[in-house]
């Protein structure tokens, strides 16, 4: 096969997260009594906690305790039925079924993504989940597995529903996929603008890609 292996964002790409995210990060800011731009705070969700915090000027106080608390409302949220797929997921185990295997790359911390695979009833699909904790940024996580997995990045597909997973996946020298739909964090005119190698609605449009790619 051209493409060996499928690397996926998880908000917004398999799991509809944002309203709880959104939720869970307003009520950590306030909590801890930070003053901040509301629209600018939900604006920055989908990165690690340290750079929204920078982002937004509350450079004091514990990074580790501010995420432990943020993490402990969302994974709460999340299992108390918050969660739920963004398109249909079947697609993803045909994916499985024809021998590609599935990886979890996601600025969400690791605990958080296994709650919400529980609550999904998707365990087992992904051969590995890789949190936000595991790595610096999406792009040296993904090379790291092509050296483990001994692929070329030309032979790997990164997926997102963000303008920046496009860009990770370019600088990390793999296929970019975008897929945009309801549950999208950026805007499909913002997606276009970073120029994706493939723009997808859903993981039936996933598929056809990977057999386009694999056709020869």
């Amino acid at each position: 096969m051209v493409i060996k292996a499928v690397f996926f964002d998880f908000d917004g790409t398999v799991s509809d997260a944002r309203k709880i995210a959104e939720d869970s990060l307003i009520l950590t800011l306030d909590e801890l009594g930070f003053e901040y731009n509301r629209k600018e705070a939900l604006e920055l969700l989908g990165i690690k906690m340290n750079k929204i915090l920078k982002e937004l000027g509350l450079c004091r106080g514990d990074v580790d305790e501010i995420r432990d608390k943020f993490y402990g409302h969302f994974t709460r949220m999340a299992l108390d039925g918050g969660i739920r797929p963004c398109v249909s997921l079947k697609p993803l185990w045909k994916m499985k079924d024809d021998g590609f295997p599935l990886f979890v790359v996601s600025n969400s911390r690791e605990s958080f993504l296994k709650a919400s695979i529980k609550e999904l009833k998707i365990k087992g699909l992904f051969k590995v989940i890789c949190g936000s904790e595991k790595f610096e940024s999406k792009d040296k996580c993904l090379r790291s597995f092509f050296k483990k997995l001994k692929i070329r990045p030309s032979e790997a597909v990164y997926i997102g529903d963000r303008f920046s997973d496009v860009e990770f996946a370019r600088k990390a020298g793999c296929v970019s996929v975008a897929i945009s739909n309801k549950c999208s964090w950026s805007s499909l005119e913002r997606l276009k603008k970073e120029k994706p190698d493939y723009i997808v609605r859903d993981f039936y449009g996933l598929r056809k890609v990977l057999r386009e790619l694999n056709k020869d």
